[in-house]
């Protein structure tokens, strides 16, 4: 029952935010683009789906393509523990510096009447530890599972 409850108030909050969305000028300027697409779906749907089908396997393509390279960057001695752990460390940072600009933003916006309040003070999210799980030896390394489940995958189609 507890569960529940909590499931309806998240919808309920969700619910709450989307109207006040729509209710602002952006909001409606979006609902307005929103219907405008609905619309163009509604005469030509097979165009849209056939479109979305084609995207779909675009970036499923560009995934593969990307782990294969990884994969072999990593076998012949290219890529190293080092550089995993350092471009992981730059993307978490990328990330945390994002979050901290799109909040600090919407709190100036919600305090902008009163800039004495505590809470309108900027926000920092800190990177410290990134735990990436890597083998300690490369004879750990076997990517024999990930080979297996592509080729299954490549019979399948």
């Amino acid at each position: 029952m507890d569960k529940f409850l909590k499931t309806v108030i998240i919808g309920a909050a969700s619910g709450a935010a989307a109207a006040y969305f729509l209710s602002t000028e952006k909001g409606k300027e979006f609902k307005a683009k929103l219907t405008k697409a609905y619309q163009a779906y509604k005469q030509e749907p097979e165009h849209y789906q056939q479109t979305a089908k084609e995207k779909a396997a675009e970036y499923s393509q560009l995934a593969v393509d990307t782990f294969n390279d990884y994969k072999e960057k990593w076998q012949t001695g290219e890529l190293t523990k080092d550089d995993l752990l350092s471009a992981a460390k730059e993307k978490a940072g990328q990330a945390a510096q994002f979050a901290n600009e799109k909040v600090n933003e919407v709190k100036k916006k919600y305090y902008a009447d009163d800039p004495s309040d505590a809470a309108a003070e900027d926000v920092t999210a800190e990177v410290d530890d990134i735990i990436i799980d890597y083998p300690e030896t490369d004879d750990e390394a076997d990517f024999s599972d990930t080979e297996q489940n592509q080729s299954e995958t490549e019979e399948k189609q």
